[in-house]
C-alpha cells in the first residue's frame, strides 16, 4: 500500500522533512509510500545531501540525471498496479508528474511506464483504441501524453536560449507545431494540436493543484 507513512513507527532512516509533510498533531508523514521512496534513493543510494551543495538547483540536478535509475528503483520496492485500474495508474501517474516537477525532470510516458511495469507499446494501444475499448484507457493515456507534452513545451519557453532537442521532442513527440496543427491521424492516429492549444488546454495541470491521496 502506499497510503501516509508516519517515519515515527519505523521504515529506513531518512532525513526528516525531504518530501514529508506535517500533519496537524505535528507529526512529519510521508503522503505515500512513493516520495518515501524517493527520499530512500536519494539517501541511501546517491547518498546525496542538500545542504553539502551551495544551491539547491545543482542537488536537484544531481538527482535528475539519476532519474530512470530512480524510477527502477521505486518500480522495484511497490506493488505493480493491475492493468485494469486506470483509476489507480492515473493516480500514480498524478505523483509521477508531482515528482518530476519537483527534481526538474520532463516526464515522459516511456518512464512512466517503466514506474508502472507497462510497455510503451500497451500505450499506444490504449490510445488508438485496439485494446480496453470499453473503458477510459484510451482516454487516460491520451491525457498523459498531453500532460508531458505541457510539461516540455513549459520548460521550453522557460529556458533560456534554443534547445534544438526539446523542440524536436515537442514536434515529434507530441505532434506539436510552431504555427499550425499537424492534420489528425497521422501520429498513431491521435489528433494533433498546436503547441499553445495543449498549453491552454493543460494550464491547470503544471500548477499541480492537491489531489487526493491513493492507496497501492
Amino acid at each position: 500500500p502506499v497510503g501516509n507513512v508516519d517515519i515515527e513507527k519505523g521504515g529506513p532512516a531518512l532525513e526528516v522533512g525531504s518530501n514529508t509533510i506535517t500533519t496537524s498533531q505535528n507529526i512529519e508523514v510521508y503522503e505515500n509510500k512513493i516520495w518515501l521512496l524517493v527520499d530512500e534513493y536519494i539517501n541511501t543510494v546517491l547518498c546525496i545531501h542538500q545542504e553539502d551543495y551551495d544551491s539547491i538547483e545543482k542537488y536537484k540536478k544531481d538527482i535528475a540525471n539519476n532519474r530512470i535509475d530512480m524510477f527502477f528503483y521505486i518500480a522495484d520496492h511497490i506493488e505493480k498496479p493491475s492493468n485494469n485500474d486506470i483509476e489507480l495508474l492515473d493516480s500514480i501517474f498524478n505523483i509521477y508528474i508531482r515528482v518530476c516537477g519537483r527534481y526538474g525532470i520532463s516526464p515522459t510516458l516511456q518512464m512512466f511506464g517503466i514506474l508502472v511495469g507497462i510497455n510503451n507499446m500497451t500505450f499506444s494501444d490504449w490510445a488508438n483504441g485496439d485494446y480496453r475499448t470499453a473503458s477510459t484507457h484510451g482516454i487516460t493515456v491520451k491525457k498523459w501524453k498531453e500532460t508531458c507534452g505541457a510539461f516540455a513545451l513549459d520548460k521550453l519557453h522557460n529556458q533560456d536560449g534554443t534547445n534544438a532537442n526539446l523542440i524536436f521532442a515537442c514536434k515529434v513527440a507530441y505532434g506539436m507545431a510552431e504555427t499550425a496543427p499537424i492534420p489528425a491521424g497521422q501520429q498513431q492516429g491521435i489528433p494533433q494540436q498546436t503547441a499553445q492549444q495543449i498549453a491552454d488546454k493543460y494550464k491547470d495541470v503544471l500548477e499541480l493543484p492537491e489531489m487526493e491521496k491513493p492507496e497501492l
